[in-house]
C-alpha cells in the first residue's frame, strides 16, 4: 500500500521550577523529544516511484513491448517466438530511517521468467512467485533503481498486455508494501486494412470495379497500448512507416488501377509516393501516443 506513515512526537515536561527570591528570577526547563522511527515506501517506473494508475498508487505501471515473433503474424494471432523485456523501476525510502526492502513478484503470467538485478544489469536472480529473498537496502529518503528482465514464452496472442507485479516490502515493518506493475505487450501497434469500391459509372452495382470504378484503401493504424495513469510509463510509436505496395502480395492492384492524386492521413502523416502513376505508397506517422489511432487513405481507378 502506498501510504506515508505520520510518526508520534511525544513531547514531556520533566521539571519545571520557578523561585523568586531578593527579585530575582531563575528557571529551568528540559524537554525529552521520543521519536518514533517509521516505514514508508515507494515503487514505480523508473524515476517516477510515486506513479499513479487508473485506480490508485498500487497499479502504476511500465509498459514495453517485444520485437520478437510478431513480425507479420494478424490480430487474433499468435507469438512465434520467445521474447524479453527489460524494465526499469525505482524504490524510494519514504520512512524515517534507513531500511532494506524485500523485492518480489506476487503475480505474473503463466509461463514467464522473472529477473531481477539491483546491480545494473550486471546479475539478475530469478523470483518465483514464492521467491522473496532479494533484498535491496535503501538510506532515508533516498532512492535506486533496479532492472526487472520479464521473458515470455511463445504462442502468446498478439497485440495482448501481460501483467507482472512487482511489490517492495520494508524489512522494518513488514506491514508497509507497495507495487507496481511491469506490463509486457506482444506488439501495440495494430494496423486493419480495407477497399471499398466507389462505382459512379452508372452502368453496373455499385460495387462492382468496373473500368472507371475507384477504389478507396483505407490503414487504419492504432497504439493499444494503456494511456491511463499519471506518471506510469507508457508506451510511444515514433517514426511509424505504413508502405503500400501495389505489386506486393497480396496486393494486385499496380497493374490494374492508377493512381488518383490525394492521398491523406488524419494525423498529418508525411506521405511519400502521391503522384500520378505511383504504384507504391508510403506514410510515416512521427508519434504515435499510447491509445491514439489514425487512418491513412488513397484512391486507385480500374484501369
Amino acid at each position: 500500500m502506498k501510504s506515508l506513515r505520520k510518526y508520534a512526537r511525544a513531547l514531556s515536561a520533566i521539571g519545571v521550577c520557578l523561585a523568586v527570591m531578593a527579585g530575582a528570577t531563575t528557571g529551568r526547563a528540559a524537554i525529552d523529544e521520543i521519536k518514533t522511527d517509521y516505514a514508508a515506501v515507494l515503487v514505480g517506473p523508473c524515476g517516477v516511484p510515486g506513479a499513479m494508475g487508473p485506480a490508485g498508487m498500487d497499479d502504476d505501471f511500465t509498459s514495453g513491448s517485444i520485437n520478437a515473433g510478431i513480425a507479420n503474424v494478424p490480430p487474433g494471432g499468435v507469438t512465434t517466438a520467445a521474447g524479453t523485456v527489460v524494465f526499469r523501476n525505482t524504490v524510494q525510502n519514504m520512512g524515517s530511517a534507513d531500511d532494506a526492502f524485500i523485492l518480489s513478484a506476487p503475480s505474473a503470467p503463466v509461463g514467464f521468467k522473472i529477473e531481477i538485478s539491483t546491480d545494473d544489469g550486471g546479475n539478475y536472480v530469478a523470483v518465483e512467485t514464492w521467491n522473496t529473498s532479494l533484498v535491496m537496502a535503501v538510506a532515508h529518503r533516498a532512492s535506486a533503481t533496479f532492472f526487472v528482465r520479464v521473458t515470455a514464452p511463445a504462442g502468446l496472442r498478439v497485440l495482448t498486455g501481460f501483467d507482472t507485479v512487482i511489490r517492495v516490502t520494508s524489512t522494518l515493518n513488514p506491514a508497509v508494501t507497495n507495487d507496481t506493475i511491469n506490463r509486457l505487450y506482444t506488439g501495440f501497434i495494430r494496423i486493419d486494412k480495407t477497399a471499398t469500391v466507389i462505382n459512379a459509372m452508372g452502368s453496373a452495382a455499385a460495387a462492382d470495379a468496373v473500368p472507371g470504378a475507384e477504389i478507396e484503401f483505407a490503414v487504419a493504424y492504432s497504439n493499444i497500448s494503456s494511456a491511463d495513469g499519471v506518471g506510469s510509463a507508457l508506451l510511444t510509436a515514433r517514426n511509424l512507416v505504413i508502405s503500400e505496395n501495389g505489386f506486393a502480395a497480396p496486393n494486385n492492384w499496380a497493374a490494374t488501377t492508377e493512381h488518383i492524386v490525394g492521398a491523406s492521413d488524419t494525423r498529418g502523416g508525411l506521405i511519400i509516393g502521391d503522384r500520378a502513376g505511383s504504384t507504391s505508397l508510403t506514410d510515416v506517422v512521427m508519434t504515435l501516443e499510447a491509445g491514439q489511432s489514425g487512418v491513412f487513405k488513397f484512391r486507385r481507378r480500374v484501369k
